[in-house]
């Protein structure tokens, strides 16, 4: 089942810079369940993505299409503007909450895990470097609850 709102396009906005917030595995390393883990600032889908965007082109080039689920965040656009070009915004009740996937033609498919936005920085830190880690392959709960970013029963 796929998310769309009534709003066709949301502009690029000022978020603050991705930084430490973002860590891919390096090349070669054991891809697992997740290529890199991402701690978004807030819930709201155009400032985060957004700065996501940005931080991603640097490196890996431009962003075709996000992949999430809409009950983790705010109401989002169908198509967010950037300097590059538009970036489709696609909910997929089906994919895990604590999960995004991005496409772009020099990324191809990018599984990150998100660190809930909230949480205490040295928590969201464990959970960035346990899914970062060369032979990291555990599931979003397992990473998140063992860096202590879920409490015990959460799912």
């Amino acid at each position: 089942m796929t998310f769309v709102s009534d709003s066709a396009a949301g502009p690029v906005v000022g978020s603050p810079p991705v930084g430490r917030r973002l860590r891919l595995k390096s090349p070669g390393a054991v891809k697992g369940c997740f290529d890199g883990g991402w701690w978004p600032c807030s819930r709201e889908p155009v400032a985060e993505f957004s700065a996501l965007v940005t931080a991603l082109a640097t490196d890996s080039g431009p962003v075709d299409r996000i992949g999430f689920n809409p009950v983790t965040w705010d109401l989002a656009p169908r198509k967010l503007a950037t300097e590059a070009g538009l970036v489709r915004l696609v909910g997929f009740f089906g994919l895990d909450r604590h999960t995004i996937v991005v496409i772009g033609p020099g990324i191809r498919r990018l599984a990150l895990l998100v660190v809930p936005p909230g949480v205490d920085p040295a928590v969201a830190e464990r959970a960035l470097e346990a899914v970062a880690a060369p032979d990291a392959a555990g599931s979003a709960v397992l990473i998140l609850t063992t860096a202590g970013a879920l409490g015990p029963g959460f799912r």
